[in-house]
């Protein structure tokens, strides 16, 4: 992926806002819909914002449960440029 996917600019008055959290969940605001990979759509509340876990070790997957602070997780939060792996494909 490279950065040309990347807006300059906010978007005006988007619908929904994720924000990756350093080492942390994403945190997803906004009117959306939620469904896991059985096809379980979860009821949320309105105008809630919801944290949904990235380390994997969450009890309450989909939704963070603190776990990544405990267990160490270290995420990528930036993508990698093609230089920076090697020049490998």
């Amino acid at each position: 992926m490279s950065n040309e996917n990347l807006a300059a600019d906010p978007q005006p008055d988007p619908q929904v806002t994720i924000l990756v959290r350093h080492n942390g969940p994403l945190v997803v605001e906004g009117p959306f819909r939620l469904t896991d990979a059985d096809g379980t759509e979860y009821v949320l509340e309105p105008g809630k914002k919801y944290s949904l876990c990235r380390c994997g070790g969450s009890t309450r997957k989909p939704f963070c449960d603190g776990t990544h602070s405990r267990i160490g997780f270290a995420a990528a939060e930036r993508a990698v440029r093609e230089a920076d792996q090697g020049g490998a494909s």
